[in-house]
């Protein structure tokens, strides 16, 4: 018999294809079949979703190299699994919603139109807008944000070899890992313990640099000198590059703003 994917010639009995790696099927679809191809795959330990999230706790530099070196059936797909991020988190939000954010957006309304006042009719700057719209489209926001990230990595890292791409795919995965890990803080420490967004996202902040700056040190095998250094320059470029780019989108807001109320 030969596979149904790559017509290559097979054992009767073979599960999997030697050539590609597919998985042979025989069976009609039914609802047992259902699951163990749909959900069942997502819901096993033994996958690879849960084998890349683990992964980049226990042994980073294993999955950040098993891409560009050609595995690309070891772990999830980098751009695959950073879009799954995106639609999960867009429904987490949608479903979800976290009414401290709401609340922080509040202060920041106000914090804005004082500071934009020049008098007592001066216009009250309303953010939550703003914040829904960030929400509803967060799968773009993240996409549009991954570049920075390689950028940053890329120009604090150069000199190891890896182009821009490359960097494009590690920090697929380092952000991935990165929006799971805040989704579930935001439930348990927003929803459940009470902490206020502003609080929640400071700490959420310094998640990020030790765990990005970990990943990159085991990816480098840098020693604590030099990790520090790197993640001095790494944090100092990320920040730069970031509030370059909201300015930027702050002001075609504030433009978009004030245009929809002439």
């Amino acid at each position: 018999m030969n596979c149904k994917t790559c017509d290559y010639s097979i054992d009767p009995n073979a599960r999997y294809c030697p050539n590609c790696g597919a998985k042979i099927v025989d069976e009609r679809l039914s609802l047992k079949g259902t699951w163990e191809e749909f959900i069942g795959p997502f819901f096993s330990w033994d996958n690879n979703f849960w084998r890349t999230f683990f992964g980049m706790f226990k042994n980073p530099k294993d999955v950040l190299e098993a891409y560009i070196s050609g595995a690309r059936k070891k772990y999830f797909h980098p751009f695959s699994y950073i879009i799954l991020y995106a639609t999960v988190a867009v429904f987490f939000y949608k479903f979800f919603p976290m009414e401290s954010i709401m609340e922080y957006s509040d202060g920041i309304s106000n914090e804005v139109s004082k500071s934009s006042s020049n008098g007592a009719n001066a216009p009250k700057i309303d953010m939550k807008p703003f914040m829904e719209a960030m929400m509803n489209y967060y799968n773009f926001l993240v996409l549009l944000l991954m570049p920075i990230y390689a950028l940053t990595s890329y120009i604090v890292y150069h000199k190891r070899g890896h182009n821009f791409f490359e960097h494009l795919v590690f920090n697929s995965y380092i952000q991935t890992n990165l929006g799971f890990i805040s989704l579930a803080l935001q439930v348990l420490l927003v929803s459940l313990l009470g902490m206020t967004f502003q609080s929640y996202a400071t700490l959420f902040m310094i998640v990020f640099v030790f765990y990005t700056v970990y990943i990159l040190k085991k990816l480098y095998n840098q020693n604590l000198k030099r990790t520090i250094f790197s993640g001095i320059k790494y944090v100092l470029l990320f920040f730069g590059l970031y509030l370059g780019v909201m300015i930027i989108f702050s002001f075609l807001f504030v433009i978009i703003f004030f245009l929809t109320k002439m």
